[in-house]
């Protein structure tokens, strides 16, 4: 004699109301996730920022600005501009400065215009441009963040004017993304 199986299996077990409640909030939170990771990247968190700092030499005679990236990530290029403002004009030539481990962060193409000369070591990069015309110097490095960079650096930018060695520095710091 055979018996025939019960035609609903689980009707002997009983319900646990809680079970998957736990994997409903772990899936809900990593879809919360995954939206927020979407809404940042439309608002462009994801990408470069960039900031300008300013600073002035001791008599205020010397104004400068520094445009550069706070926040960006390997492989991206990055603003750099250093803007100089002498009330009177400039008395000389021109010397900029900045910091060499700053630098290294960073594939750098270019600087416009092109230096009179230069000169590099551990703590500084100098570029010297001859007198400028007028009362305002722009100075721009073309770059990219290099590959396999992390976490970013402080840097400097020390201007000085030859004429009567007028100086300023401005100081910043740049993020990197992972």
């Amino acid at each position: 004699m055979t018996t025939a199986p019960p035609r609903d299996p689980t009707a002997d077990l009983p319900v646990d109301p809680s079970a998957g409640s736990r994997g409903i909030w772990i899936r809900r939170a990593f879809l919360s996730l995954l939206v927020a990771i979407v809404v940042l990247a439309l608002f462009g968190f994801f990408g470069v920022h960039s900031r300008t700092v300013a600073a002035s030499s001791g008599n205020g005679d010397l104004h400068v600005d520094v445009h550069y990236a706070q926040v960006a990530r390997a492989g991206l290029a990055v603003p750099f501009d250093v803007t100089v403002r002498r009330r009177d004009g400039f008395d000389g030539d021109l010397t900029i400065s900045v910091s060499s481990s700053y630098l290294a962060l960073f594939d750098r193409n270019s600087v416009d215009p092109e230096p009179a000369g230069g000169r590099a070591d551990e703590r500084a990069t100098t570029w010297r441009f001859d007198q400028p015309h007028g009362s305002t110097f722009v100075m721009t490095i073309d770059m990219q963040v290099q590959s396999g960079q992390h976490f970013g650096r402080r840097g400097f930018v020390t201007v000085r004017d030859q004429g009567d060695g007028t100086a300023a520095r401005a100081t910043f710091k740049t993020w990197l993304a992972p």
